[in-house]
């Protein structure tokens, strides 16, 4: 079963980042929707603008739910007691004054052992680990998901933009303040230009994330494990790597974070390659 965190967004920092985080999706929507749609559709906006809202709002809910989700599960160990004696392949956490399994480590951001710790994620100010993968999966999904969407409709001022290729132009796309500074572009061309540029930019960095941690998610191992060329030993193939990070109803808990699917284990003990094999075998 889930438990929430005693304490979210610590520091200031914490809560500017997630301000920011909730404007920019929230003004992307509605930039999509008040500016470029009315362009794109012209005098069939009020007719062609539906489909559009209900598939920009059903991006929007899972994107935020997802965060918050990420924002509000422990990842591991929050309130879990570990044990004092040292089991075989365990350690011991000088700051926590505890023993941890394998494959988890201690946070010093979050200031405890976290179960099959990934990474500390600066978005949500929470750790990828046993509880939270899932969520931040979906989380760096669904905003991936918008930017491309963003990017589709988009395109049409974006060729405008670079059909004359120039020093002026890649200014206007890529640093826009300077352009206005400058006086290239004004008005709404610059609200246009800033929206369109960070969507281009972002799209990229987040292809490049999600690419990345769903490929460590096929193939069971975490982003430490990748880094020290091991965790190969919990490769159980497609089907249990994606269960033990999405859950026993893996097939549908992608579609939205709000749909139950418990964790198959406990993030403690893990069943091993070898050993699965050699049952198979016995069997």
């Amino acid at each position: 079963m889930e438990e929430r965190r005693k304490v979210i967004l610590k520091t200031r920092l914490d809560k500017i980042v997630c301000a920011v985080i909730h404007s920019l999706m929230v003004g992307v929507f509605l930039f999509e929707l008040l500016v470029i749609l009315p362009k794109i559709y012209e005098d069939d906006y009020n007719v062609r603008k539906v489909p559009h809202i209900i598939a920009g709002l059903f991006i929007l809910f899972n994107a935020v739910a997802s965060l918050w989700k990420f924002i509000l599960t422990d990842p591991g160990t929050g309130s879990v007691i570990l044990p004092s004696m040292l089991k075989p392949g365990w350690r011991f956490c000088w700051k926590c004054e505890a023993n941890y399994p394998p494959r988890s480590f201690h946070c010093f951001i979050c200031e405890q052992c976290v179960l099959v710790r990934d990474h500390h994620c600066v978005i949500g100010s929470n750790c990828v680990g046993y509880r939270t993968r899932r969520y931040f999966l979906l989380m760096a999904f669904y905003m991936w998901f918008a930017l491309l969407y963003a990017n589709l409709l988009n395109m049409d001022f974006v060729w405008e933009l670079f059909h004359s290729f120039g020093s002026r132009t890649l200014l206007t796309m890529f640093m826009p303040l300077l352009a206005w500074i400058f006086g290239i572009a004004e008005g709404e061309t610059l609200a246009t230009a800033f929206f369109t540029s960070f969507c281009i930019i972002t799209f990229l960095y987040g292809t490049a994330i999600l690419v990345f941690h769903m490929r460590n998610t096929v193939k069971g191992r975490t982003t430490h494990e990748e880094a020290k060329g091991v965790g190969s030993k919990y490769n159980l193939g497609l089907e249990e790597n994606l269960k033990s990070t999405f859950g026993v109803n893996w097939k549908f808990a992608w579609i939205c974070p709000l749909i139950p699917s418990p964790m198959p284990g406990d993030g403690f003990c893990f069943v091993e390659k070898e050993l699965l094999e050699q049952s198979g075998k016995s069997l």
